[in-house]
This record gives C-alpha cells, sequence and structure tokens, in this order.
C-alpha cells in the first residue's frame, strides 16, 4: 500500500510539475504574443504616421516655394516701380528743358522781331541795346548774317551822321563839342572812308584847343591811317612836329622833320618845315649850351 502511495505521490509530482511546466509556457507565449501585438500596433502606428509626415513635408516644400515665388513677383514688381519712377523724372526732366527750349524760342524770335522793327524804323540807338542783349546763338547762320549785317548798315549810318554833326560843330568853332560828337561817331563805328578825315579834323580841333598832347596824338593816327599824299598829310605833318615844339620836345620835332621831308620830298609846307628846322637847331643848341652850364 505505501509502495502505491509513493508512486501516486511521485506522479502527482510529475504531473504538477508538467503543468507548471505548461502553465510557465503558457505565460511565456502569452508575453510573447502581448510584445507581438504591441509591436503590431507600434509598427501600425508609425505605418499611419507615414503619411501625415509626407503631407508635412509637401505643405512645407509648397510653403517655401510660394515664399520664394512671391518674394520674386514682389522684387520684381520693386523694380518695375522703380524704372517707371526714373522714367517719370527723365520726362519730367525733358517736359522742362522742353518748356525751356519753347520759351526761348518764343522770347528769342520776340526780341529778333523787335530788333528788325528798331533796325527798319531807323532808331539806333534802341536796336544797338538790343542787339547787345539779343542772344544770336538762337538764330541760324544765315539770320545772323542777315542781322550783323543790317546792324552794320544802321551803324554805318548813326557813326556818318554823328561825324557830320562834328562836321558842322568844328565850321562853327565849337571845338570841344565837334570833338565829342566825333568820339561818339567811333563808339558806333570805326569803318568807312570818312574816318581819316575824322581824324584829322579832331586833330585840328584839339590843335586849336592848344590841346597839343592829344592833339599829337590824334595826328599821328591821321598819318598811321591815311597814306595819300595831299593837302591833309602835309599839313598834319607840319602841326604834329609843331605839337612836338609846343611840348618843348625839340629834338623829336626835329627829328620828325627831317623825316617827314625825306619821305614827302613834295610836301606843300617843305620851305616852311625848314625853316623850323633851322629855329629849331638853335634852340637845341642853347638848351645842350644851358645844360652844360648848370652841370
Amino acid at each position: 500500500m505505501e509502495e502505491k502511495r509513493d508512486r501516486t505521490a511521485s506522479d502527482l509530482r510529475e504531473l504538477r510539475t508538467i503543468v507548471v511546466k505548461n502553465l510557465n509556457t503558457v505565460g511565456k507565449l502569452e508575453t510573447a504574443v502581448r510584445d507581438l501585438s504591441q509591436a503590431v500596433s507600434a509598427k501600425e502606428r508609425q505605418n499611419d504616421r507615414r503619411p501625415l509626415i509626407t503631407m508635412l513635408v509637401i505643405v512645407f516644400f509648397i510653403i517655401v516655394s510660394f515664399f520664394f515665388y512671391f518674394r520674386r513677383e514682389v522684387v520684381q514688381h520693386k523694380d518695375k516701380i522703380d524704372i517707371m519712377e526714373r522714367q517719370e523724372e527723365y520726362l519730367k526732366k525733358d517736359l522742362s528743358e522742353m518748356k525751356d527750349k519753347f520759351f526761348d524760342m518764343e522770347s528769342s524770335d520776340i526780341q529778333a522781331y523787335n530788333l528788325y522793327v528798331a533796325l527798319k524804323e531807323g532808331a539806333p540807338d534802341k536796336a544797338f541795346k538790343m542787339y547787345g542783349k539779343f542772344n544770336l546763338t538762337t538764330l541760324s547762320r544765315l539770320e545772323r548774317l542777315v542781322v550783323d549785317y543790317e546792324v552794320s548798315l544802321i551803324r554805318q549810318k548813326a557813326a556818318i551822321k554823328k561825324y557830320e554833326e562834328g562836321v558842322t560843330l568844328f565850321r562853327r568853332k565849337s571845338y570841344q563839342a565837334a570833338v565829342a560828337r566825333f568820339k561818339e561817331s567811333l563808339d558806333i563805328s570805326s569803318t568807312g572812308e570818312y574816318i581819316a578825315n575824322l581824324f584829322y579834323l579832331t586833330s585840328l580841333a584839339q590843335y586849336r584847343m592848344k590841346e597839343y598832347n592829344k592833339a599829337a596824338i590824334t595826328f599821328e593816327r591821321f598819318l598811321f591811317i591815311n597814306t595819300k599824299n595831299g593837302y591833309e598829310r602835309d599839313k598834319a605833318e607840319l602841326l604834329l612836329g609843331v605839337c612836338y615844339e609846343r611840348l618843348k620836345q625839340y629834338q623829336r620835332a626835329s627829328n620828325f622833320y627831317k623825316q617827314a621831308l625825306k619821305d614827302n620830298k613834295y610836301s606843300r609846307f617843305k620851305p616852311t618845315i625848314r625853316d623850323r628846322i633851322k629855329i629849331l637847331r638853335k634852340k637845341i643848341e642853347k638848351s645842350e649850351i644851358q645844360e652844360i652850364k648848370t652841370n
């Protein structure tokens, strides 16, 4: 009986061991199933997140693309605005320059017309004043030639008029007024056939007013521009020497007389000049003796 009990107890222990082993195996299996389930769940969650991540990446790239696109559009738009502003400034500048040119053209046309009227109406003083202020560069070459020609004619007429007034005053022995008129004539125009005679009459007037220094200078100018032999040149040579005498420049007067006789052998005042040379010789000798005595 005891053997049976021992065998039964042994069998029960063995059975219990087997059951415990089986239970441990089942626990491990449950644990493995649970781990597998967790891994499958994590994998599924990861797989679920991929579309979201992919979508987020796509959205990010879309936003970045739109940012650079709009940034490029803004920069291009700004450049266009800058170009338009510069063009507007250039247009304003061109418009201002065109207005100035138009005003200058208009004013120059008005000035040219007024100058033309002054020239035609015979108002030389007004014409000369306008001519001095007029900008000839606004006219064409042909227009400038026409204006210059018209002005030269008016100048010539005005100068001749002043000269004739001076001649009249000279004949009336109003020498100071005559010299003033001759000067006004020269200020207007210094060209013309009458200029030599103008200098001659001016020098005579100054000589008769006893302004010998001025007269000598004017006689010299007359002799320089008048190369024709004649009564006026002969008399001018004589009176120029007399001016030197009155200024007590005896040696200069003597030298001038000698040169005049040499250059003008047929002078009407040749005998008079020779007599004056003799007188001057004595004056020069006398001055030299006085100078020796004083030294």
